[in-house]
Formats: C-alpha cells, sequence, structure tokens
C-alpha cells in the first residue's frame, strides 16, 4: 500500500517575509540615516554651531571670538576665517586667522552635538596666522573652561603664513606645521623674517618649538644676519621667565655699532652668550644679556686721528689698524653695560687690556695700555717714566679712562707731559724753553692721538 505524503509549510513563505522586512528595515535605516545626516549637515552650517565653537573657542582663548560661516561638504569644511580680542586675562591682543580647510570624522560631530565635548579633526590647513601680544586687551572676564572640557582634538596644523608681533619686534612670513605631542604641541618652521629693535633684520632659517603649557620650549631656532648665522635655544616659562643661549658667528658688526662708527670699524663678531628677562608680577624687566664675544677679520680705518698719530710716530701702520685680537666679557642689564677680560691688539704696534662699566652715560674702566718701542721713541721720557714695564714685546703703562663716554677723561696725558718736560729739561738744561715747548707738544698730540684711537675722543 503506497504512503501519501503529508504536506508541510513552506519555509520559502518566511523566507520572503524576513527577505522584505530585512529591506525595509534597511531602508528605514538608510532613510534615518540620511536624515539625521542632513540635520547635522543643516545643524553644522547653522549660526547657532558657530556660536556654540564660538562660545567654546571664547573660553579657552580668553577672547572674543568671531567665526565667519563654516561650509561642510562630507567631512570636510572650510571657513573665512575668524578673529578675537584677548580679554583681561588673555595672553595676546588679536589674532587674525585667514582661509581655513580642514577633514574630520562625522562620527566625532555627533557625539559633540549630544553632549561630547571632545571633537576630533584630522587635520587643518590655514593660509594665514598673524598674531599680536602688545598692551591692548578687552577688560572683558570671559569664562572660563572646565578642566576636563577639550574643545577639540587636531591631529595636524599647518600654517603657510604666520605672523607675530610684539613691542619692538616682529616675525613675518613663517612657515609652520604643529602636531601634538604628549602634553602639548610640537611646531617645526621655516622661511620668514624676524626683527628686534636694536638688531639687523634677520631671516629665518629653521624652527623648532614645543609648547607644554606653561612653558615653551625653544629646541633650536637658526638664523641668518649680515651674512652670518645665529643659534638660539633655551625656554620661556609663562607669567615667571625668558631664559635663551645663543650663538653667532660669521656676523657683520656694522649694524650692531653706533652711527658714528660704522665706517671706521669692520669685522665680523662671532660669540655666544644668555638671555635672561623676569616676567613675574604680570609685567617684563631689563633683559640681562651676558657671555663673550669676538671680533674677527677686525680693521680700524677712515679716522683722521690715524693718520695724525702715525705722522707724530712716524708709523705708517697707524694709519689702517689690522686688529688681530678684539674679545671680552660682557654683561648687559639695568644698570648698564659691564665688560671685563677685554683685550684689544693689533699685533707689534698696540695692545689693551682691562675691563670697564659704562653706566647713565658715564664710563669708567681700568686698563694696561702696552705700546711697542719703536713708536714711543718719538715720545720723550715716556719710556722711563710711563712706559716702564716691558712684558711681551710691548711697554706697559696702567691707564685710568671715566667721565662721559662720549667725551671721556684720561690721566695718561699728565703723566706724558711731565715725563716729556722733565726729559728735555734734564738733556738740554736751562736754554731747552722752547725744545720742551716743541716735545711736549708732540707728546701731547701723540698721547691724544692714541687715546682717542682707543675711546673713540
Amino acid at each position: 500500500m503506497a504512503l501519501r505524503q503529508t504536506r508541510k509549510p513552506s519555509s520559502n513563505r518566511w523566507l520572503k517575509i524576513l527577505a522584505w522586512t530585512g529591506v525595509v528595515l534597511v531602508v528605514l535605516i538608510f532613510a534615518g540615516f540620511m536624515g539625521v545626516k542632513s540635520w547635522v549637515n543643516s545643524y553644522l552650517r547653522s549660526p547657532e554651531f558657530r556660536k556654540q565653537i564660538a562660545a567654546r573657542t571664547s573660553e579657552h582663548l580668553q577672547a572674543e571670538v568671531e567665526i565667519s560661516p563654516i561650509r561642510f561638504d562630507t567631512t570636510e569644511f572650510s571657513c573665512a576665517g575668524l578673529t578675537a580680542q584677548g580679554g583681561r586675562d588673555g595672553k595676546f591682543s588679536d589674532i587674525k586667522v585667514e582661509d581655513v580647510h580642514g577633514e574630520f570624522r562625522l562620527p566625532s560631530v555627533w557625539r559633540m552635538i549630544f553632549g561630547d565635548k571632545k571633537f576630533r579633526v584630522e587635520s587643518v590647513d590655514v593660509q594665514r596666522v598673524a598674531v599680536n601680544f602688545f598692551e591692548n586687551r578687552l577688560p572683558t572676564e570671559f569664562p572660563r573652561p572646565a578642566k576636563s572640557d577639550k574643545i577639540t582634538e587636531i591631529g595636524r596644523i599647518s600654517v603657510r603664513e604666520l605672523a607675530v608681533a610684539w613691542e619692538g619686534g616682529s616675525v613675518s612670513g613663517l612657515s609652520a606645521v604643529g602636531t601634538p605631542v604628549e602634553g602639548g604641541w610640537k611646531v617645526i618652521g621655516d622661511g620668514g623674517h624676524a626683527k628686534q629693535h636694536g638688531l639687523p633684520e634677520m631671516d629665518i632659517l629653521t624652527l623648532r618649538v614645543v609648547h607644554k603649557e606653561p612653558v615653551l620650549f625653544v629646541q633650536e631656532a637658526k638664523l641668518r644676519a649680515e651674512g652670518g648665522e645665529i643659534t638660539v635655544m633655551g625656554e620661556v616659562t609663562e607669567k615667571e621667565k625668558v631664559d635663551l643661549q645663543f650663538k653667532t658667528a660669521g656676523m657683520n658688526v656694522t649694524p650692531l655699532l653706533p652711527e658714528d662708527w660704522r665706517a671706521r670699524l669692520h669685522g665680523r663678531v662671532k660669540g655666544d652668550g644668555r638671555i635672561q628677562i623676569s616676567l613675574r608680577d604680570g609685567t617684563s624687566s631689563a633683559p640681562a644679556v651676558t657671555g663673550h664675544a669676538e671680533l674677527q677679520q677686525a680693521v680700524l680705518d677712515a679716522l683722521p686721528i690715524l693718520d695724525t698719530i702715525a705722522k707724530y710716530t712716524k708709523t705708517d701702520r697707524f694709519r689702517r689698524l689690522i686688529l688681530n685680537q678684539v674679545r671680552g666679557d660682557f654683561r648687559y642689564d639695568a644698570s648698564g653695560l659691564h665688560v671685563t677680560n677685554l683685550v684689544v691688539e693689533s699685533e707689534r704696534l698696540i695692545m689693551v687690556k682691562g675691563s670697564f662699566s659704562v653706566v647713565n652715560g658715564q664710563i669708567d674702566g681700568t686698563f694696561d695700555l702696552g705700546i711697542t718701542p719703536a713708536p714711543l721713541q718719538f715720545l720723550p721720557g715716556s719710556q722711563d717714566k710711563v712706559f716702564s714695564a716691558p712684558r711681551d714685546g710691548y711697554a706697559w703703562t696702567p691707564l685710568r679712562i671715566t667721565g662721559p663716554y662720549r667725551s671721556p677723561r684720561e690721566d695718561l696725558s699728565a703723566r706724558l707731559y711731565a715725563a716729556a718736560e722733565n726729559a728735555v729739561v734734564q738733556k738740554v738744561g736751562d736754554t731747552a724753553t722752547q725744545a720742551v715747548g716743541t716735545a711736549v707738544d708732540t707728546a701731547k698730540k701723540g698721547v691724544d692721538g692714541v687715546l682717542g684711537l682707543l675711546f673713540g675722543n
């Protein structure tokens, strides 16, 4: 007997139902996603979002911030820029940012909209940034962000043209790239120019700094000025101090000299030093600059007095002095300029050793002056009574310089005058009155010439 086949409910029907349900769910999810995305995009373009970003930026910068409309395209954004005016507690007076482009991750926007204050930006490219650190500030006190409130996480910031200005100086045209490091930012830059009152304009070769609040670490800054290079490193601690070390080599000395000496003294500066400035109590103290300096390839000429010295000492080498040694240690601070271990030498002709200070326009110096014996023979009595200490090929005498630094007084002329008068009197007796006058006049002119050469009389 044949068995009758039992009919079971078809599973195909349920599979179709499940398939259609899945399709509907996918469509709903996609529609919901597109709706949320559309709403998010609409919100990102809204004035409310811009105000939210401006408010948070204002808290972190302690400044009044205005942001231009932000344009979004998928995960990219662009903005004409922003401006900020520093408040009472702001670290700057004003900032202007132009032409901003960036990339972000859309999920981070959703998290920010729904309560997460962190916003991840992969990269930001900026055409121009100008930051000024002047005294003008808004009197406004802005709210401070919570310690856990981090407005934005940024993977990289690139600035094509960075300009920074402060009282007496500025940096312009610097190209810089910043990347986050633990606890701060690392910035690498190159190009551009730096200016500082009292110094020649400098080209920026390379710059490497790390900022970990409240300290800016200058790992290395290389500058070019007047044919030479300057290397700077050190740190700046907010509201505490500036402490920088520098080295210079091959820089033309001319721009560093007073106007009336620029055609007279030539050479290349080599040296190293340290700059310290106190930033405590909300003010900047006068800088203290210490170090050691040398002048290489030094030449002194274009001085009428050199011709006079050459004439009265019958030594043509005085007409154009080649200085094989010019070196000393220095300190410049609020009290004035202090130079120690000074050595100035034109080999086998003249040498000066000593120290001096210039305080409130007054010079006070103690020196040893050495001159080779040959020129001294034309200054009667000088070798016996004045330059009486032979050493290292020179005849030496002590020398004191005091008074206004533009017209100082020295104690050498009187001694040479007396020595010349005494020497001539002893030689020719009572009939030497005219000879004494002539010899003394010669001695005085020679002495005045030497002192004028050394100290700018």
